[in-house]
């Protein structure tokens, strides 16, 4: 058995203890991330939101060292896959869904680490069980009627616009946190876009507010202004999730600072390298209230007198 020394046994040239807890201390920070990993990124397409991610994240890293990869189709999957499996990097960072998509379906990664950033359903996008970690642009639902109750007081009534096939699932969970709030969620199912007109007609005078979520079969720029519109000629308000619906004439958005998705990444990256393992992160995120509409449509705003 290992005798331990007390201080009066201890002899004049014994390595006093606090020398020792630094030295361990500074051997544990040699194995944390240091910035000597390589990192290939690869990035859906060569767009301002994706490189400000990419921005963010080597701000983060305080490195511009990584591989980066852009899909396009001057640089085809089957290529950029090539690329990925003949260099032996220590972890994949994939920005938007296509690039998740890629990373995710290559079997010759699978015991390799891998990061997702910037894509809104990871579940639905990646189709895999073993997700690994990264940072989605999904609000949870409660969270935003939490906001939307807290930026409009006398929310009651929400009609949310959706296609069944894509987003019942996130109905359901919005009827459970309406309730919580205290907000009715009406549903506006759709099926087809030729169906909105009708939908919104038969629904707007039992509503307070449209609410639109990222739905492939109900959003566009063109369908946006069209329920904008429609909304309005019944003085109703549109809540939509980025800085286009503000400027198209809706009460309220949330936004994302792209670099600071990128930012958020990054701690993903080194918690990966420091620690093993990584959680996801809910998006950094900021609301706008276009105060003009509001007032226009006599919205009370939280925080305003009656």
């Amino acid at each position: 058995m290992k005798r331990i020394l007390t201080n009066r046994e201890a002899s004049p040239r014994s390595v006093p203890f606090w020398l020792l807890v630094v030295c361990v201390l500074l051997v544990q920070a040699g194995t944390a991330f240091s910035g000597e990993h390589s990192i290939a990124v690869v990035v859906s397409k060569k767009i301002k939101p994706y490189m400000q991610v990419v921005k963010g994240l080597e701000q983060g890293l305080e490195r511009k060292g990584m591989d980066a990869f852009f899909l396009s189709p001057s640089e085809s999957q089957t290529r950029v896959a090539a690329k990925l499996v003949k260099n032996e990097y220590d972890l994949f960072v994939a920005i938007g869904p296509e690039a998740g998509q890629l990373i995710w379906s290559m079997d010759a990664l699978d015991n390799r680490g891998k990061i997702y950033s910037a894509i809104l359903d990871p579940d639905k996008a990646l189709k895999n069980d073993s997700l690994g970690c990264g940072v989605s642009l999904q609000i949870p639902v409660d969270i935003q009627i939490k906001e939307f109750a807290a930026a409009f007081p006398e929310l009651t009534n929400l009609g949310l616009l959706f296609d069944r096939e894509h987003n019942q699932a996130f109905f359901e969970n919005a009827l459970v946190a309406g309730e919580e709030q205290g907000v009715n969620i009406i549903p506006l199912a759709v099926d087809s876009k030729k169906e909105i007109p009708r939908i919104l007609k038969e629904n707007l005078s039992r509503i307070d507010c449209v609410w639109m979520v990222p739905d492939r079969t109900v959003i566009s720029e063109k369908i946006v202004q069209y329920v904008i519109k429609q909304a309005l000629y019944q003085k109703k308000g549109v809540i939509g999730y980025n800085s286009f619906f503000v400027r198209s004439g809706a009460v309220f958005a949330f936004e994302f600072d792209y670099t600071e998705i990128g930012l958020q990444t990054a701690d993903r990256v080194k918690a990966y390298f420091d620690q093993g393992e990584c959680n996801d992160l809910m998006p950094l995120f900021h609301k706008t209230i276009n105060r003009k509409m509001t007032r226009s449509l006599g919205m009370r705003v939280g925080g305003e007198q009656p």
